[in-house]
């Protein structure tokens, strides 16, 4: 069995911020709603979490931030601050793609064949990947994210019926539109930072850490003229 490295994880995608730390297989998490303060809140929650586990920063072997996509301000502050703090410690920074932890983490909660989860992005609007359990390996090398809405999304979701669960956050929309597809929708309270933790392990063991300079978020927004995103 190949042996775990503690790293420390941050997830701040979007409504609450959370970070988990892995011990060599035991993980303590903190979370915190304050997600709109983002910046006031983070570190004090990493700070606390190192006391609880009795750990200082350097003495881990990586940490590892949610690249996105989700909010853009959120996104920001929170990768700038995993580097300010990857610098100071000299740890290597692993970003996780947040669609990509999520899928897995629904996965192994949902008895499904497929799952479809979302990322809010503008008002009814959502990223998301359409992932299957016959068709996994093929996304896993593609990663295909894209971005719909609610209406487009419910019509994806549709020919798989009740084998199909659309999983997020902020889903009123999504809800209204999925009630006559009979795909079942669920709340993803529990995606949190320690969903992070196994795709960092998985990086950290093969080695494939890439330069700090060249981790930025992953927004996966597009712009047309006038500066509105699509």
């Amino acid at each position: 069995m190949t042996a775990s490295h503690r790293i420390l994880a941050i997830e701040c995608s979007h409504l609450f911020i959370s970070v988990a730390l892995d011990l060599g297989g035991r993980v303590l998490e903190e979370r915190a709603d304050a997600w709109q303060k983002t910046a006031e809140t983070m570190v004090p929650l990493i700070d606390g979490l190192l006391v609880k586990a009795g750990v200082a920063l350097g003495d881990l072997d990586a940490l590892a931030i949610s690249s996105g996509p989700g909010s853009f301000t959120a996104l920001r502050i929170g990768m700038a601050t995993a580097k300010g703090l990857a610098f100071g410690a000299g740890l290597p920074l692993i970003p996780v793609s947040t669609m990509e932890a999520l899928v897995l983490a629904a996965a192994e909660r949902f008895d499904a064949d497929c799952i479809v989860p979302v990322i809010p992005a503008r008002k009814g609007e959502y990223y998301y990947t359409l992932w299957s359990r016959e068709a996994a390996p093929a996304w896993s090398a593609g990663r295909d994210i894209s971005f719909a809405s609610a209406v487009d999304i419910a019509a994806l979701a549709e020919p798989f019926g009740s084998q199909c669960v659309v999983v997020g956050r902020e889903l009123a929309g999504l809800r209204q539109c999925c009630a006559r597809s009979g795909a079942a929708v669920s709340n993803a309270d529990f995606f949190s930072a320690e969903a992070l933790i196994p795709l960092a392990q998985r990086t950290l063991a093969a080695g494939c850490l890439p330069d700090l300079a060249s981790v930025v978020p992953d927004y996966h927004q597009k712009f047309r003229p006038h500066g509105k995103k699509s």
